[in-house]
């Protein structure tokens, strides 16, 4: 079987993590070429993934698609059992093409519904949702939708001593975007250590993704909330980003995800694999993964007192670390990529 991968992002999130993972997981078994650019590319070279050099702009005016006929893309593509895009804009660009054509959607921000989802179900023969949230919003036919969450390449790794009993680290790993909800994360965090004699470590990992200039000021925002949100037990501290993530994992009491909205929550599995409990919102993705207060601790999102409260409530908890590795292991790459090669072959039967 000979696979295209396709995306059109340039620069590496959770999302571009999980298809170079997937990429690399699945080339064990079947032919697999990577069609990107930018730091996607990059990082697929060094892992010594095939590429090929792929880049577009954005394709679509509302529901209408801008589609294009590229003689030298479609010959390349039609050569391949199955056209996987990870990406929107790419599927303007398969119209004309005669493999069979997988699109994995990852969030309401593409807009798989409606008018447009009208168009999409014309262009491909299977949609794969990361999420149950994002699958209830995608109205393509029934019989062409397919669930697959996301899985990562972490391995189970026994977690570290903490440091000191009465220091609480706690990360927080995302680039800096408003819908992360860092913000929420500072403000929440002033009121814990009002509330509570542990000394608190925060580390915000991670930075701004490109030039953005809304993502730039957010940043800006971020530095100027920690200087006025101090306290003489709390220490917050950016790291930037950093490749090695499961370092700050290991040695943290528990990961925050503060998001606004996760359609799925690569950094939640990838803290499970640590076998350090995860405190998120109570939406998107984390709905699907935290399903015990055995691995974490789910907070309504955007409110600020509940984050603080769950907070604290973990402090003071004893997670169960053999049930955290459980669910961990059930959102490995392993996983995900045998779930999609039993879907490709059942494309081509």
């Amino acid at each position: 079987m000979k696979l295209a991968l396709i995306t059109e992002y340039t620069e590496i999130g959770g999302g571009e993590s999980n298809l170079l993972n997937l990429a690399e997981e699945l080339s064990k078994t079947i032919d697999v070429t990577l069609f990107c650019s930018g730091k996607v590319h990059v990082e697929a070279m060094k892992r010594g993934i095939q590429t090929e050099e792929f880049f577009t702009r954005k394709r679509w005016f509302k529901f209408i698609p801008l589609i294009s006929y590229n003689t030298n893309l479609i010959k390349k593509l039609d050569s391949y059992d199955i056209v996987h895009s990870y990406s929107l804009n790419v599927l303007p660009l398969l119209f004309f093409i005669k493999s069979k054509i997988v699109w994995t959607t990852h969030g309401y921000w593409e807009k798989p519904n409606g008018l447009r989802a009208k168009v999409i179900n014309i262009i491909i023969d299977k949609v794969i949702s990361v999420s149950t949230d994002v699958d209830s919003i995608v109205t393509i036919k029934k019989e062409k939708k397919e669930k697959i969450f996301l899985g990562t390449n972490f391995k189970i790794v026994e977690k570290k001593k903490i440091r000191k009993d009465n220091i609480i680290v706690i990360n927080c790993i995302g680039r800096f975007q408003r819908i992360k909800g860092q913000d929420l994360l500072i403000k929440a965090i002033k009121i814990v250590s009002n509330h509570t004699d542990k000394d608190i470590e925060l580390l915000f990992i991670g930075d701004v993704n490109g030039n953005n200039p809304e993502d730039i000021n957010y940043k800006k925002e971020l530095l100027k909330l920690k200087e006025d949100n101090l306290n003489k037990n709390l220490k917050i501290s950016f790291e930037g980003f950093q490749r090695n993530i499961q370092e700050y994992i290991l040695n943290s009491s528990f990961t925050v995800i503060p998001s606004r909205y996760e359609s799925f929550s690569m950094v939640t599995i990838e803290s499970l694999s640590c076998k350090t409990p995860v405190i998120g919102p109570n939406t998107g993705g984390l709905k699907d993964i935290i399903n015990s207060e055995k691995i974490g601790l789910l907070f309504e999102p955007e409110n600020i007192d509940d984050l603080s409260a769950k907070i604290l409530s973990a402090i003071s908890k004893k997670f169960d670390p053999n049930e955290i590795t459980k669910r961990a292991v059930y959102f490995s790459i392993k996983n995900q990529a045998n779930q999609y090669l039993e879907l490709y072959r059942k494309l081509i039967k």
